[in-house]
This record gives structure tokens, sequence and C-alpha cells, in this order.
């Protein structure tokens, strides 16, 4: 029988048969000396026959983008002043780009994760957490000596953020040269999935050198805009009220207001914009078509994670080639799902779950 260790090897394996001894020793904590000795038992014990020879999975996502560990407070009443109020704090693992792969992965996709954590105790947690999710991490990077980014924010009780705080300096190992090592397996995706948590030259490298389809979901006031220079590169673009104003300069609070953004959106080179605010509703348009949900009425409990839902349902629609209106049915559904949990992924998610609210929400056929 396997040991815990071994069976944590051995599930590294499966996802990637021709990962190296170095790879796993990274991914693992461990030596790879260490690493050898436990695949020796794994043979002794009938569980592997050799190194595997196989082709890369013709059907995967990639994301790249931030992984971190969320603290977070929701106050019980409303925040009128600078004060204390009750509430409850939470601790989460959290980052968008890790966000939508567990998202995508729950889904039931093959999702590869392009990430830079630390040598510490978050670290442990996110690959303890990439395993038990299906994210495969065999890509990203452990940075030896750097603490894994954090993100620290206080909500309001309807789930608004009031302030936000993130400590991701790491990022900046996912760099153009970290990438350009990877470039095959970018480009035997699906789709790329992106965050604007990565470095602006990095963004840059991402437009100019994968060439299927690419989604981006904007995040936070102050890197929203790493994204602009090359808008015309994306294929999709999940942004909310604040970050569309970002983009464009132009207040969005209404259907009316949102649809003059994706406008200029459009204009700029992006195929398809979606468009959430918070407690209004959700617009998803392209140069042909627009679809508008009007969400007032949907109480949230928590918005964080919804963006990356959104993103996430947003590429399985694509790839199970629903129609234009689904598509834009699927990520509303999405963030239904994901708000109604004070996580930033809700663990009910799956294909069947989306598939019953989209169903639900908008009386259709499953």
């Amino acid at each position: 029988m396997a040991t815990n260790r071994e069976e944590q090897i051995l599930e590294w394996i499966k996802q990637n048969p021709l990962i190296s001894q170095n790879d796993l020793a990274k991914l693992a904590g461990i030596t790879r000396s260490g690493v050898a000795a436990h695949i020796s038992n794994l043979v002794k014990k009938g569980y592997i026959q050799g190194k595997g020879y196989v082709i890369t999975p013709p059907h995967y996502f990639t994301v790249i983008g931030g992984v971190n560990v969320d603290t977070f407070g929701m106050a019980k009443e409303v925040i009128t002043s600078r004060s204390s109020y009750p509430g409850k704090i939470y601790n989460r693992l959290g980052g968008v780009g890790r966000n939508i792969a567990v998202n995508l992965s729950k889904l039931g996709f093959k999702t590869y994760l392009m990430a830079a954590f630390g040598d510490d105790q978050n670290g442990e947690r996110f690959k303890a957490d990439s395993l038990k999710n299906g994210v495969d991490i065999t890509h990203s990077e452990e940075v030896s000596h750097e603490a894994t980014s954090s993100y620290l924010y206080v909500n309001q009780p309807n789930g608004d953020r009031i302030v936000g705080i993130d400590d991701m300096e790491i990022n900046r190992y996912m760099s153009p040269k970290y990438l350009e090592q990877r470039k095959q397996v970018l480009n035997n995706s699906q789709v790329v999935i992106i965050d604007s948590n990565l470095p602006k030259r990095t963004i840059r490298w991402v437009y100019s050198n994968v060439t299927v389809p690419i989604f981006a979901k904007a995040v936070g006031l102050n890197k929203t805009m790493n994204l602009y220079d090359g808008l015309n590169y994306l294929d999709t673009l999940v942004i909310n009220g604040i970050e569309a104003t970002v983009l464009t300069k132009l207040p969005v609070t209404d259907k009316i207001s949102a649809r003059k953004c994706a406008a200029m959106l459009l204009q700029r080179g992006v195929k398809n914009v979606f468009i959430y605010i918070d407690e209004v509703g959700v617009l998803y348009e392209n140069n042909t078509e627009y679809y508008y949900f009007d969400n007032h009425e949907h109480a949230a409990k928590n918005t964080n994670g919804a963006g990356a839902s959104a993103t996430a349902a947003l590429g399985w629609a694509r790839v199970n080639r629903d129609n234009f209106k689904q598509t834009a049915q699927a990520g509303i559904a999405a963030l239904y799902i994901t708000t109604e949990s004070y996580e930033a992924v809700n663990y009910k998610m799956t294909a069947s779950v989306l598939q019953a609210r989209r169903s639900k929400i908008f009386n259709e056929q499953a």
C-alpha cells in the first residue's frame, strides 16, 4: 500500500507522466533523491511500470495568473465610519488565476495553472489544494525565499468590498522568459486565460506569442490597465463596472452606460465583452449581438471570485460550442452560484450544477 507521500507523487505523475524528478521535488518540497526513493517504492509496489511517454492531452485550458491567500472580514452591520464592527473573519486560498483554474477543473476540464508561489506554509497549502482540486501546477514556479502572495479586504454585509490591500510582488517572477519556455504548452491549449495581476511586460508577451483564443479577467483598479495595450488580441474580456470605468473613463452604472463602455472596448478590438455590475446587471456583447440581464434582485453573500467563475463558465460554453445567448447565460449562472458562498470558489460547482442553474434562471431545457 502506498504511503501518503507516495500517493501524492503518484497523482502528480498521473497528471503529467513526463514530469521530471526535479519538478516533482519542487512540488513536494523534498530532494530529488527523496523523490527517486519514493518512485522506486512505487515501482516495487506495482503502482508504476516505468516512465510514460504520452502525447499532451489534446483538450485543456491554461491559466496564467495569481494565487494568494485571502483574509477578509464580512461585516454584520453596514460600515459607515472608521470604527470597529462585528462580523466574521475568513482565511481562504484565492487568487484570480487560481480561482479560474479550480472552477475549470470542477467543470470537468484538464487545466494547467501557471503561477508563482513561495516556499512557505501558504505555498504548501496551495500545492495540496491544487492536488485536491485536480489543477495541474507542473508549470507553476515555486520561488525560494519568497512569500506566497496575500490579499486582505473588508466587505459590507451585502458583499460589496470597501477596501483591499494586496501583497503580490511574487508575480514578477511570471516573466516573458518564464513563459517562453512553456510556449508550446500555451499554444496547444484550447484557450489561454490571463488575469491582470501579471506584469505588463508579461501580458504583452502573451498578446504577441499566444496563437489560441485569449480570455482575460481584469483585477482591481491599479492593475486593470495592464491589459490595455493590446486589447485587440483578446477574444474575451471579463470586467466589473469599476474596472470597466478604469479602462474607458466612462462611469458604468447601468445598462446604457455598460453598452457605451462595451462599444468602446469592441472598437479597440476586443471580440467579446462581459461586464457585470454588482446588484445591477450583466452585459455580454460583441460586434453583432448583445445580451443584458437585470439582476438587481440577487442578494450576494460575497462577490469575491464571481468574475473568475464567470470567466471559467464562458470558457466552458466556448468549448461546448454554445451559442451567443447560451454563453452569456452560462457566465451569469456562474456568478449566481459563486456569490451564494463565502468561498472564492463555490465547491458545489460542477458542469451539471451550472447547466441546471442556467436552466432554472432562464427557464430553458438543460
